[in-house]
């Protein structure tokens, strides 16, 4: 099963990955009750961070399952002068109620008989990550269809960003589906075509 929670600007997408009845939840922002529906009988197995800003993880508090996120963007979680969460929308979940787990580049996550595999991109934050699993790619606030992600956040870095985003569209299968945090779904292949952020960080030639 695949099924997508569709956020918006302010609101991440969250996405729900299932395989013989355990499931994987990427990036929970919103919506609680329609994901638990969803999730219906199936077992959670992890909760999938892309990275720590508070449009992707309002929700982390409210299942009962592992919180993978990447070691660099773990106390930001906690950092609400960066992360995005303030007074009028205060965090709700604190480090002691959380079972984080660290994970790094090329992290296997498993799913059933599968796993899920963690690809370092920093540049949106230092800690981001994008999710491969099968065809599809999670690709959070760092590749998006014909645009990228911004650099100018705590933690963020232009020059980590083009790596990062050189490193997925050169390297990954062309028929891969990306599953942005926000905006439309794409391809792999799409994006060396139409991407102008990618088009022009492929003609500088290797950073």
């Amino acid at each position: 099963m695949f099924y997508q929670f569709k956020g918006n600007e302010e609101i991440a997408h969250s996405y729900i990955i299932c395989r013989f009845g355990q499931c994987l939840l990427i990036d929970p922002s919103f919506d609680y009750e329609k994901i638990i529906e969803k999730l219906g009988p199936n077992q959670l197995q992890g909760i999938l961070l892309t990275h720590a800003h508070h449009d992707h993880v309002a929700l982390i508090h409210m299942f009962k399952a592992p919180i993978y996120i990447h070691e660099f963007d773990a106390s930001l979680l906690f950092e609400d002068q960066y992360n995005g969460f303030s007074k009028l929308n205060p965090r709700q979940y604190k480090r002691k109620d959380l079972n984080l787990v660290m994970i790094q580049d090329d992290t296997k996550i498993p799913l059933a008989d599968k796993f899920v595999q963690v690809i370092h991109t920093p540049g949106h934050t230092k800690g981001s990550v994008s999710f491969l699993y099968e065809n599809y790619l999670f690709t959070g606030d760092t590749l998006f269809k014909e645009s990228v992600g911004r650099h100018d956040l705590y933690s963020g870095n232009l020059f980590e960003l083009k790596k990062s985003v050189l490193k997925i569209v050169d390297s990954i299968h062309p028929n891969t589906t990306i599953y942005p945090g926000h905006d439309d779904a794409s391809t792999i292949r799409n994006e060396r075509k139409m991407n102008p952020f990618y088009i022009k960080w492929k003609k500088q030639g290797k950073i």
